[in-house]
């Protein structure tokens, strides 16, 4: 009879559905896990790039051509704009000297961080991460906007140098614009260490990216 058959068939119609349903629940649950577990892998990949991109500006700002130049730069027009009435030619061997080899503008990368912005992959880090990240960042970029401004007044600084009438204005405008550049570059060199701390607490991340690879370039042979 056909009630008979029903009964016979619904328990394994029930079943047969609850196993569909828990198929397509676990094949869900496993496609959520696998891309999560890709995305855990891009942002741990982000961060190894952030890593060396911080640690490769630091290395940058503490070499012999910027921070410590500039310090020696901003010491010489210290001392020259120090004195009452300068002269031309008290003036022009401390222009000399920033002549010689120039104030040098630090070439600070950012190609990571606007490719992990981009990406969306900032959004999956820790908050603390990205607002330490966007505070360095936004920083390299003020201290490129000062190097701008200054190179922008540098004719009128000239200008008043060449005919006299501006010798105390022209070292006084240099002084205090070492004097921030050198203050933001050392404010960003501790601000690089607190990044390497937090995100590469034990120099995992900057050893690896040291190891030499094969076919790297950077690979010795005996």
């Amino acid at each position: 009879m056909p009630s008979v058959r029903w009964r016979r068939w619904a328990p394994r119609a029930v079943f047969e559905s609850l196993l569909i349903v828990f198929s397509l629940i676990l094949a869900l649950g496993l496609t959520d896990w696998a891309e999560d577990r890709r995305t855990a892998e891009r942002v741990r990949e982000a961060r190894a790039y952030l890593v060396a991109e911080i640690a490769a500006n630091r290395a940058l700002l503490v070499d012999d051509q910027y921070l410590p130049h500039h310090r020696r730069l901003n010491s010489l027009f210290r001392q020259a704009s120090d004195a009452e009435r300068p002269t031309q030619q008290q003036a022009m061997p401390v222009f000399q000297a920033l002549f010689e080899t120039g104030i040098h503008v630090a070439p600070l990368r950012d190609a990571v961080w606007r490719s992990a912005s981009s990406s969306g992959l900032t959004a999956k880090m820790p908050l603390t991460e990205v607002f330490l990240l966007s505070d360095i960042y936004r920083q390299q970029e003020q201290l490129g906007r000062m190097s701008e401004t200054f190179v922008t007044g540098i004719p009128a600084l000239l200008a008043g140098l060449e005919n006299g009438t501006g010798v105390k204005a022209a070292l006084t405008a240099v002084n205090l614009h070492l004097g921030d550049i050198t203050a933001s570059e050392a404010g960003l060199i501790r601000q690089y260490d607190a990044a390497l701390a937090r995100l590469d607490p034990d120099g995992r991340l900057r050893r690896e990216a040291a190891t030499p690879r094969p076919g790297d370039g950077r690979a010795t042979t005996r």
